[in-house]
C-alpha cells in the first residue's frame, strides 16, 4: 500500500513555471520606484540586477515554505516586521493577508497587526443539496469572492487564519482548500491572536486598508471537490463499504454520539489540541498538538491505517474540519475528505420519521440498509426538488455542480483586468 503521508516542507514555487501555475498578480500600473531607489537603480546602477538584489531577495522569508500549515506567533511577527502583511507593492510575489476568523463586534478590542475581518457566518451558507436545503454548508463562489476581494487577496497571497477558536479556523481552512487554494498558501496561527498577544502587542481600533482586488476563486486551478462529499455521495460510500467494495475510514469527530453512520470510528477532536473540542478558545489553552503526536494518535486508532481514504464528519460539519486540518494541513495527507452536511444537520434528516410528502424514497433513506447505527430521531427535511434524482446522478449533488460551474467561469461577473478568460491576470489593482 502506498504511503500517503507527506511531511515534507511545502515546496516553494519559483521560476516561470511556478508563476504560471499560480497565475499572474502583477499590477501593471503599480510603480516599483521604492524598491528601485533602495537598490540604487535610480541612477542606473547595474548592481540592482546582480548579487546585491539576489541577496536582498534571499533575506525576505517565503511564507509558503513552512513545515506545514500551522505557524507560531514568532513566524507571523517576522513576516509583519519585513513588511509582507498587506504589502501594497503587488508585483512582489510574497504577500501575506491575515484574516481574523471571529465575530466582528470584538475586532477593535484586539487583533493581530494588519488583520482583516472574516466573520463566521461568511464561511457557511444554507444551500440546496440532495432533496432539500441544509445548513451550514460550504459557501458559494460569489460569497467567497466578496471576502477575498475586500481583503486584497490575489494568487500570490498567503492567507493566515487567526482566531480564538480551533473549530472555526479549521472550518475556514477547509473552506479555502475546497475552493482551490493550495496547502502552502493557507496558514493557521497556533493559539490565534491570543497567543500572539502573549508575546507581542496586539492592534486595537479599525481595520487597515487592503489593496483593491479583482480576484476570484475562478483563478485557482480547479475546485478541490474531492475534499468534500455531499449526501448522495456519502450514502453511496456507506453502501459500497457495507458490500465490501470500498474500505473508507469514516471518522466521526464527535465526543460521544448517541447515533452515527455505520462502521464509523469515534475520534473526539479534543485529542487534537488542548482543551474541549467545541467550546475551548485558544485563550483557554487550546493550542494544536505537535504533528508527530497527532500522526501517532490517528494512525494508532483501531481501524485506521496509512493509505486509507479517510472521511471526516460530525454533527454540523465544523468539528469534522478539525480532523481534516490535522490530516491535510499538518500531516500533508492527500486522501482525506469532509462530509459537509454531517450527521445531525443532514444525514439524520433523511430517515422515515417525517410528515407525509417529506419522507425520502427508499433509495435515499439512511434508516434502511444498515446505513445508520442508532436512532436518528425526528426528521425536519423538507423536500424541495421537483423530481427525485438518482443517487449517482449530478442532479443529486447540486452544490458541487454549481461550484464547479462557477470555477469554470460560467457564473461569474468578475473583471480580470488585462488577462484573458483562461488563466489571465487576476490582479490586485
Amino acid at each position: 500500500m502506498d504511503r500517503k503521508l507527506d511531511r515534507r516542507r511545502f515546496v516553494q514555487i519559483t521560476g516561470a513555471a511556478g508563476l504560471g501555475a499560480l497565475a499572474g498578480c502583477l499590477g501593471d500600473d503599480e510603480p516599483a520606484s521604492e524598491n528601485e531607489e533602495e537598490n540604487g537603480t535610480e541612477n542606473g546602477d547595474e548592481s540592482a540586477n546582480g548579487e546585491e538584489e539576489e541577496e536582498t531577495q534571499e533575506d525576505v522569508p517565503d511564507p509558503t515554505a513552512t513545515e506545514n500549515a500551522l505557524i507560531e506567533p514568532a513566524t507571523l511577527k517576522e513576516w509583519h516586521d519585513v513588511g509582507l502583511v498587506n504589502l501594497q507593492e503587488l508585483d512582489v510575489r510574497d504577500r501575506v493577508t491575515v484574516l481574523r476568523v471571529w465575530d466582528t463586534e470584538t475586532y477593535e478590542d484586539g487583533h493581530v497587526p494588519g488583520a482583516l475581518k472574516w466573520a463566521p457566518d461568511e464561511f457557511h451558507a444554507a444551500r440546496v443539496e440532495g432533496l432539500g436545503e441544509a445548513a451550514p454548508m460550504v459557501p458559494d463562489g460569489a460569497q467567497m469572492d466578496e471576502v477575498l476581494q475586500r481583503s486584497g487577496v490575489c494568487p500570490r497571497t498567503t492567507i493566515v487564519l487567526s482566531g480564538p477558536s480551533a473549530l472555526r479556523t479549521a472550518r475556514a481552512y477547509w473552506t479555502l482548500r475546497y475552493w482551490g487554494f493550495p496547502r502552502e498558501r493557507i496558514k493557521v496561527l497556533n493559539g490565534g491572536y491570543n497567543a500572539y498577544g502573549e508575546k507581542y502587542e496586539l492592534e486595537t481600533g479599525g481595520e487597515p486598508d487592503a489593496p483593491a482586488a479583482t480576484f476570484s476563486v475562478e483563478a485557482n486551478d480547479e475546485l478541490n471537490n474531492e475534499d468534500r462529499l455531499g449526501i448522495a455521495q456519502m450514502i453511496q460510500r456507506v453502501d459500497l463499504k457495507q458490500k465490501g467494495e470500498r474500505e473508507d475510514v469514516l471518522l466521526d469527530n464527535r465526543a460521544d454520539p448517541d447515533a452515527t453512520i455505520s462502521t464509523a470510528i469515534i475520534d473526539d477532536p479534543a485529542n487534537y489540541h488542548e482543551g474541549d473540542s467545541y467550546s475551548t478558545k485558544f485563550a483557554e489553552g487550546g493550542h494544536w498538538k505537535d504533528a508527530d503526536e497527532l500522526e501517532s494518535h490517528i494512525f494508532d486508532l483501531d481501524g485506521v491505517a496509512e493509505g486509507d481514504t479517510i472521511v471526516t464528519f460530525c454533527g454540523s460539519g465544523y468539528r469534522a474540519t478539525m480532523g481534516y486540518f490535522v490530516l491535510d494541513g499538518l500531516l500533508g495527507y492527500d486522501d482525506v475528505t469532509v462530509y459537509d452536511g454531517s450527521f445531525s444537520r443532514q444525514w439524520a434528516q433523511y430517515d422515515g420519521n417525517n410528515t407525509e410528502g417529506n419522507v425520502p424514497p427508499e433509495e435515499w433513506r439512511v434508516d434502511l440498509n444498515d446505513r445508520t447505527e442508532g436512532d436518528t430521531g425526528e426528521s425536519e427535511l423538507e423536500i424541495v426538488v421537483d423530481e427525485i434524482p438518482d443517487l449517482d446522478s449530478a442532479d443529486a449533488n447540486q452544490i458541487e455542480s454549481t461550484d464547479a460551474a462557477y470555477m469554470a467561469g460560467e457564473d461569474t461577473e468578475s473583471d480580470d483586468g488585462d488577462g484573458d478568460d483562461e488563466g489571465g491576470d487576476w490582479g490586485c489593482d
